[in-house]
């Protein structure tokens, strides 16, 4: 088996992330099995890799586990197995925007490193294994179908039944779009009125960010949309100001389009932070962990700590890698504000127990005690506090490994290659400044009587 031991997020905007897998050393052997690893999640879907072995070859594959009919995901990805000695050596391919549907959900290449060069090129580790660098990065999700329109539906004054896009895959839960034909508003009565459907995983409130296209040519654009879907998995819905007929331009199909861009679960909580005897609450992640949120009003400003009290449940010789962040619910207006520095990483490793996270806000502890606040409900005394379980992933070694010295000497060496061509470029550029001098210094000579006399003649 492959086991991911490492994963980097580089937090460009481009959302590359980085996996680090361990092959076995059986892997050179004449009759060994082909080498796959545990799911990962990537984009909001389910990946897996492999590394299948040919006569000659190591190939290596990447397929997209969470998939649904319509569903089209976009990504660049490369591999790289990584040499002792020196970068430059490690031997590597790329694809850019790899079209990923659930009829061709594999991608990679067969001929990723000769066998031979495995054994020889100084790939093999200390240990007898090998390192392989798996860079995902730019995802794009999109959903894509035609829904017919019923006969009922091609008047102008019907009022037909729901329309609903068949299911689709997306942040480990199925979704769908419904449509509402004709729906009367204070504005109109010629309108659609849309909502997006979470069909799966109700144990949690999640926040989606999504856009959405409704029509071929002059189609309508929903830009982007960002809502809280509550347990049931239903949005809200929004109107669309056109009719079935304008947006089909008469044709008896509607095409629709959506774009997932984010999904998050998040933990609702209820906290009493001024009171020392009310101020935790327990909660679940996406995972069905253990956590205990605890308010800290000690402070000048608004503190929390979370706890992760299954902790003990982690597996031995693992780590969890959590990313999390956290955010305050206003009882009154509309100004939801998060944690400073937020979003938040932590690995965790067994133990008996977990010191906590400490994460601090910019609320003043004055203005929560104020009596008219926009924070604290006047029913309860209680605070709104919203955790999200941004990702989580299990990694091997639990604690610094000498594989990792690996990516150290290689960003040693990449850091040294990068003085030694400024150090290049600074000499070229005294050169060429020095040329420029020169060249200045001969034109601004004073000319001999010579010279004037033959240009006075030329001009003659």
């Amino acid at each position: 088996m492959a086991k991911l031991c490492r994963l980097v997020k580089l937090n460009d905007s481009f959302n590359t992330q980085v996996f680090t897998f361990m092959l076995p050393n059986k892997v050179l052997r004449e009759f060994s099995q082909d080498i796959y690893a545990k799911d990962m999640v990537y984009g909001h879907h389910k990946w897996t890799v492999s590394f299948i072995k040919s006569e000659k070859h190591m190939g290596a594959y990447i397929k997209l586990q969470s998939t649904s009919t319509g569903m089209v995901s976009k990504l660049d990805f490369s591999f790289t197995m990584l040499n002792n000695d020196h970068f430059t050596k490690n031997e590597s391919f790329m694809e850019k925007e790899g079209e990923f549907t659930y009829d061709e959900n594999v991608k990679g290449r067969k001929t990723f490193v000769p066998l031979e060069d495995m054994a020889k090129r100084g790939f093999m580790q200390g240990n007898g294994e090998f390192l392989v660098e798996l860079e995902l990065r730019n995802i794009v999700s999109s959903f894509e179908c035609y829904l017919r329109i019923p006969k009922e539906n091609n008047s102008r004054h019907s009022y037909g039944p729901k329309m609903e896009t068949p299911y689709f895959s997306f942040g480990l839960s199925d979704w769908s779009v419904s449509l509402f034909p004709n729906a009367c508003t204070v504005e109109t009565e010629d309108n659609i009125t849309v909502q997006l459907v979470r069909h799966t995983n109700f144990d949690h409130i999640c926040d989606v960010k999504y856009q959405l296209s409704l029509g071929d040519q002059n189609a309508y654009e929903s830009g982007p949309v960002d809502q809280l879907l509550d347990a049931t998995g239903n949005s809200e819905p929004f109107t669309v100001g056109a009719s079935l007929m304008k947006l089909s331009r008469g044709r008896s199909s509607l095409k629709v389009r959506i774009e997932m861009q984010n999904v998050v679960s998040v933990s609702e909580v209820s906290i009493n932070v001024l009171s020392r005897n009310r101020n935790r609450a327990h909660l679940y992640d996406k995972d069905k962990q253990a956590w205990m949120l605890e308010a800290d009003a000690s402070g000048k400003y608004l503190a929390f700590k979370l706890y992760y009290t299954d902790i003990k449940h982690v597996p031995r010789k693992n780590s969890r890698y959590v990313a999390f962040n956290l955010g305050i619910v206003p009882y009154s207006g509309n100004q939801y504000v998060r944690a400073i520095n937020g979003p938040f990483v932590k690995y965790y490793v067994q133990d008996d127990h977990d010191d906590g996270y400490l994460i601090h806000t910019d609320i003043p502890i004055e203005e929560i005690s104020s009596p008219d606040n926009d924070w604290v409900s006047t029913e309860d005394q209680h605070i709104t506090v919203h955790v999200e379980w941004i990702d989580s992933q299990l990694l091997i070694y639990p604690t610094y490994h000498r594989l990792d010295d690996v990516a150290r000497v290689h960003k040693q060496q990449m850091i040294r290659e990068i003085l030694a061509l400024q150090s290049e470029n600074y000499a070229l550029e005294k050169q060429l400044y020095s040329y420029q001098q020169s060249i200045a210094k001969t034109n601004s000579k004073p000319r001999s009587l010579s010279e004037d006399r033959g240009n006075s003649y030329r001009r003659q």
